[in-house]
């Protein structure tokens, strides 16, 4: 029986090219790409544009959960919400307005006082520096005039320090914006909660709900460590420097208790002006100023701070410096003041939602991993799948 063979296929059929189609962007796709950046361009425009309210509302948002629990407290003794939220806030004032009578009159007494003597603490200070630099050789021709920058650094800390009223009054300006959405916040925030947290679906409304308390807690709790740390600093300081007898030590004390709230960076800060007019009175004062208040700030860093805001904030260094460096460059000072809440607010979204989400993704199923998480509710259960509050989050 004859073979039957396959047809033969001709022999530039194997060569044939392949041609691979590729998809051309359709100009529909163009446009709705063009115009989402024009939204987003557009969007980022108006933030700028709104930046200060910005601010302004989350500072409101801070203080508002700052006064939460107190808020609390009343209305377990049976006050209605607006009732509890009226008398803090009748509080707040009165302490406000006591601490205003009980120190405009030495704030206004002081500054007249370090502007009248500005240049003799100028030439006591260059003498004392030229008496140093005489004395350890370093008075050569081309050595740099230390005693004449110093000088011209009591001349620009002289000017922060006058400028301390001015700032205080435009502070109690914004203050009376900030109370009132701070009340708003404090009446309605519950509702707006419980709306966003129905959003979303049921197996996350447990989670989420403890995700929106810990934030409210966090950025309230650095706002009354920031205020406990201030008047700490602030009393220490400025009875030290009266016991040390350095002039204008009321403003010297606020100035140190105002920087206190600038983490890490702030005691520093604060140390810079009573130093300065320590050395209108001698090397040897000069010296003991310094020593008296590194010895304050130690205390403050060793006693104080771990009771009043680790517990609270429990940002890395690395993570506090890092949030100090953003809101500064976006905001400056203000930007960096409310940067440590912001981040510490951040952080519980990223360990309770984000970690735990990467987690289950990735098929994990650690039980350490698990027990390293609490809940804040008794409902809630922890676990990488549910999320939880760990509790060393450093």
């Amino acid at each position: 029986m004859p073979d039957t063979a396959a047809p033969e296929e001709p022999a530039g059929s194997a060569l044939r090219p392949v041609v691979v189609e590729r998809p051309v962007l359709a100009v529909r796709t163009l446009v709705v790409a063009a115009l989402i950046v024009i939204a987003i361009l557009g969007l980022l425009t108006v933030l700028r544009q709104v930046l200060d309210l910005l601010l302004i509302l989350l500072v409101a948002i801070v203080f508002a959960e700052g006064m939460r629990p107190i808020v609390g407290r009343l209305e377990d003794r049976r006050l209605p919400r607006p009732a509890a939220i009226a008398v803090v806030y009748l509080g707040f004032i009165a302490v406000l307005a006591l601490l205003i009578t009980l120190l405009v009159q030495p704030i206004v007494d002081e500054a007249t006082s370090l502007a009248r003597h500005l240049p003799s603490y100028q030439a006591s200070i260059q003498s004392t520096v030229a008496s140093w630099q005489h004395a350890l050789n370093l008075g050569g021709s081309g050595s740099p005039n230390i005693g004449n920058t110093l000088a011209g650094s009591l001349d620009t800390a002289k000017n922060v320090l006058l400028t301390i009223g001015g700032y205080i009054v435009g502070v109690i300006v914004n203050l009376i914006l900030v109370l009132v959405i701070g009340f708003l916040w404090l009446i309605t925030s519950d509702r707006l909660k419980r709306f966003v947290v129905d959003l979303l679906p049921l197996r996350h409304q447990a989670l989420a709900g403890d995700v929106f308390g810990e934030m409210g807690q966090r950025m309230g709790g650095f706002l009354r460590a920031t205020a406990i740390n201030m008047v700490v600093v602030g009393v220490l300081t400025g009875v030290a420097c009266t016991a040390l007898g350095l002039p204008s030590p009321v403003l010297l004390g606020i100035f140190a208790g105002l920087t206190a709230a600038i983490p890490l960076v702030g005691p520093f800060l604060g140390i810079v002006p009573p130093f300065l007019l320590g050395l209108t009175l001698g090397a040897g004062h000069a010296v003991l100023v310094l020593v008296v208040l590194l010895i304050v700030q130690l205390i403050d860093a060793n006693f104080v701070v771990p009771q009043v805001m680790n517990r609270v904030v429990s940002l890395p260094a690395l993570a506090v410096v890092v949030s100090l460096l953003i809101g500064g460059a976006l905001q400056g000072l203000i930007g960096a003041l409310l940067a440590v809440p912001v981040a510490s607010a951040l952080q519980v979204v990223f360990l309770r939602v984000v970690v735990p989400y990467i987690h289950t993704t990735q098929g994990r199923n650690d039980q350490a991993y698990a027990r390293a998480y609490t809940p804040l509710s008794a409902e809630h259960r922890a676990g990488p799948t549910e999320g939880g509050r760990r509790l060393n989050p450093r």
